[in-house]
């Protein structure tokens, strides 16, 4: 039996739109996969108290999220980049000063909400408690 033109393009439709599922899926899966991640964490070790943007939390997410093809001011995976201060502020709700339980940020560095890479993969419990921190303290840009 003959293909009809318009059961062709149907059929090319349905090809076309299982392949940019595929892709989708694919990309869905691998994350932020464009550059390779690091080995591990970063060796940024937080204080106790008085944690500071620039000295700790700054240089822990642009070593551990901020890389190209995840959070970096060129990829802003899921519209979110974290390399400066003023960035983290873009997205409502990233960061909730004093409030780090309803801080996203925090959800996701504590696998309370799902992220890929695994964020304890790239994080020492540390560097959550210190992030934690710094959020409980004001989240200030100091």
């Amino acid at each position: 039996m003959p293909m009809t033109f318009a059961h062709g393009a149907s059929r090319r439709r349905r090809k076309a739109t299982e392949v940019l599922l595929l892709l989708g899926l694919g990309c869905a899966c691998m994350g932020c996969t464009q550059a390779p991640f690091p080995a591990g964490p970063p060796a940024v070790v937080f204080p106790d108290s008085n944690v500071s943007f620039r000295r700790h939390v700054q240089p822990f997410l642009r070593t551990s999220c901020a890389q190209i093809g995840c959070h970096s001011t060129q990829s802003r995976a899921g519209g979110v980049a974290m390399e400066e201060y003023a960035q983290l502020w873009e997205r409502p709700g990233l960061i909730v000063p004093g409030e780090p339980d309803q801080s996203v940020l925090q959800q996701i560095l504590e696998r309370r909400l799902p992220h890929q890479p695994d964020p304890s993969q790239l994080s020492t419990e540390n560097q959550r408690r210190g992030v934690r921190r710094w959020i409980a303290e004001g989240a200030r840009n100091n």
